[in-house]
């Protein structure tokens, strides 16, 4: 009997028959699901991408700007934005026109406009955002374009919802300066 069942396990090991249909149920799922994921981080870096380009043409446009910029001009750059973004998730922008002192050695904020889901810049925030901020020549300006939205996925795959920020500066092209004009 002991021989028997010792015969009859080392057939049993040596059989191959059905592996394939078992390798195959094994392995499907887990291609599928490596497939699935692969989608969602590259919609999610491509995401980011979009979200990048679409800030730098926000600030482009605005650092371009010889006429002042009003409430209309922003809203309508926040459309284009939202558009060029290409998301569904509530954005925020917020621009921002910074001034170097070179008197007082400081940054300081000339004015700050936002729209969407984003908080206002205080000219208190500016300490903490000048080691992020380039080096600039006394009353030199800035325009600070700082943008946000949130990655949302289709599926979890373990990423997530993710937050998009930017953070992207340029100077004033064709005007010394951008300024704001507030409507009367």
């Amino acid at each position: 009997m002991k021989k028997k069942l010792q015969n009859y396990l080392r057939n049993f090991a040596r059989d191959a028959r059905g592996s394939v249909a078992i390798e195959t149920a094994i392995i499907v799922p887990v291609l599928l699901w490596a497939m699935i994921a692969m989608w969602i981080f590259f919609d999610a870096y491509k995401t980011r991408s979009e979200v990048e380009k679409a800030a730098w043409v926000i600030g482009d446009m605005i650092s371009r700007e010889t006429n002042a910029i009003d409430d209309d001009y922003l809203d309508g750059a926040k459309n284009l934005f939202d558009l060029l973004s290409d998301s569904d998730s509530p954005a925020g922008l917020r621009v921002s026109v910074i001034m170097y002192s070179g008197a007082f050695e400081q940054y300081q904020l000339e004015w700050s406009k936002v729209r969407g889901d984003i908080g206002a810049l205080e000219g208190s925030n500016m300490t903490d955002l000048a080691d992020d901020l380039p080096g600039m020549a006394d009353g030199e300006r800035l325009i600070l374009i700082q943008t946000i939205s949130t990655y949302e996925p289709e599926l979890n795959v373990g990423i997530g919802d993710q937050t998009m920020e930017t953070f992207i500066f340029t100077r004033p092209r064709f005007a010394p300066q951008v300024v704001w004009e507030d409507a009367a």
